[in-house]
């Protein structure tokens, strides 16, 4: 019998898969629309594991549900390659930002810094799905709406108040 945890933790996984994924796509000559879907499925999994995962009457954690953030990281890393590998951003930049997130991840040790530098390498796939391929850009855009809608109470509550608090506390838990 599958239990709803084992299906969220598979969930988490494929995002560990779609970032890959995206890598070897960047390699691959007209690939941009099978990179938007690989994003939005990712980002549907993102959503749907965590409420699944809630469900399980057992409440336990497992391995997955504790590397969920680390999945999303992947998948970033994966949005980040797919960009310079396939000439969106330049390989000097790409390079510069990921030496650039490393060390502020390896610095800072923050939960919420880890939230924050996801952000360029989706929105650089969100820039790009507008421009290149508009109904895709349509998609990944209004996913994100739903998404916000959904989660409103959540997001507003909770999530942004926890990232704006962790970010201001990045510089006084930093001792030097």
């Amino acid at each position: 019998m599958l239990h709803a945890k084992t299906l969220a933790d598979l969930l988490t996984a494929s995002r560990f898969f779609c970032g890959l994924y995206l890598i070897w796509l960047g390699l691959q000559k007209n690939s941009l629309e099978a990179a938007m879907l690989t994003l939005w499925l990712a980002w549907v999994t993102d959503l749907i594991d965590g409420a699944i995962a809630r469900r399980d009457p057992r409440q336990i954690h497992t391995f997955m549900s504790d590397h969920d953030l680390t999945a999303d990281m992947t998948l970033s890393f994966g949005c980040w390659c797919y960009l310079a590998l396939t000439g969106f951003i330049s390989p000097a930049v790409a390079l510069g930002y990921i030496a650039l997130v490393a060390l502020s991840l390896w610095y800072f040790k923050g939960l919420h810094l880890r939230w924050a530098v996801q952000v360029p390498p989706y929105f650089g796939m969100l820039l790009v799905a507008v421009t290149q391929v508009p109904r895709y850009g349509a998609l990944l855009i209004g996913w994100l709406l739903f998404v916000v809608i959904v989660i409103w109470p959540r997001f507003s509550r909770q999530i942004v108040p926890a990232f704006l608090t962790g970010m201001r506390n990045l510089w006084r838990t930093r001792r030097f």
